[in-house]
Formats: C-alpha cells, structure tokens, sequence
C-alpha cells in the first residue's frame, strides 16, 4: 500500500500553505522583516493590544518562535511591552508609531498580492474558499481533543 500525494489533502494543503507564504513574503521581506515578524506584527496590528500567550493562542505559533519574534520586533523598535495596569504579571505589546506605519505600509500590499492570488477564482469560488478554510479549522480544534494519539486511559468517544 502506498500514499498518492497526489490527491493526498494534508499533503497538497501543505505545499500550498507554503507557496503561499513564500508568495507573501516577497513583500515583507522587502522591509526586512520574517514571516514569524509579520505574524506577531499583523496579528498586533489587528487586535491592537495582546499577550505572547494570546499571540500564540491567535497565531497557533510555537512559544519559542514567536518569543524570538516579540524580542526582534522591540530590538527593531516596532514594538513596546508594558505591565497589563489590570494583571501586573502579564506584559502587553502595542506597535510603536514606526511599527503602525509599517504595518500600514504593508497592508495594501498584502492585499493586492492577495488578489493577485485569488484572481484565478470565481467570486463564489473564494467565497467558498474562506467557508472551507474557517470549517477545516473549526475540526481540527474540534478532533485535536479528541486524538488517537492520547492515552488509552482517556475517553475519546466524547
């Protein structure tokens, strides 16, 4: 028995999501920054005002990989941490006013190279897309709870 990667889905959604992102990264890369910075930066620039732990919550990014980030991005003045006035354990990171203008900047971008990706699809067909992307997401938290891979003793037909 043998795998077709051909037409198996975890494969082939693998080699697209890195097309993708080398695809994205022409731009960012042009401002010197990684695709773990662009994450943390985008991700920031979104919700205003996060925790590390909330960036990896968000991003499903590895702790490790978005600490390095965080510390390149302060180094690099993009962003500041301050003490959480609500929890005095919990740092908060915001954009500078150097990292909101590069995030501005390269917003447009990512969207028209956005578009320049979709643009081989139909409207309903990149609407379709987004349901599909947002569903698969959706079971993977719902199954990763329920993994083959636990302990015997815990009770997977919940």
């Amino acid at each position: 028995m043998s795998l077709n990667l051909n037409t198996f889905f975890p494969y082939q959604f693998s080699v697209l999501a890195q097309q993708v992102t080398e695809f994205i990264a022409q731009i960012y890369e042009k401002f010197g920054i990684t695709k773990m910075e662009w994450r943390v930066l985008a991700t920031i620039g979104y919700h205003n005002e996060l925790s590390a732990r909330e960036i990896c919550k968000f991003t499903h990014l590895d702790k490790m990989q978005v600490s390095r980030a965080i510390n390149k991005l302060i180094q690099s003045e993009l962003l500041f941490q301050q003490v959480s006035s609500q929890d005095r354990r919990k740092n908060l990171l915001n954009l500078t006013a150097k990292g909101h203008e590069l995030y501005q900047e390269i917003i447009p971008l990512a969207k028209n190279q956005e578009q320049r990706l979709l643009e081989g699809l139909t409207d309903q067909e990149c609407e379709q897309l987004k349901i599909l992307t947002v569903k698969l997401s959706m079971q993977l938290d719902v199954i990763s709870n329920k993994s083959v891979f636990k302990n015997s003793d815990d009770d997977v037909s919940s």
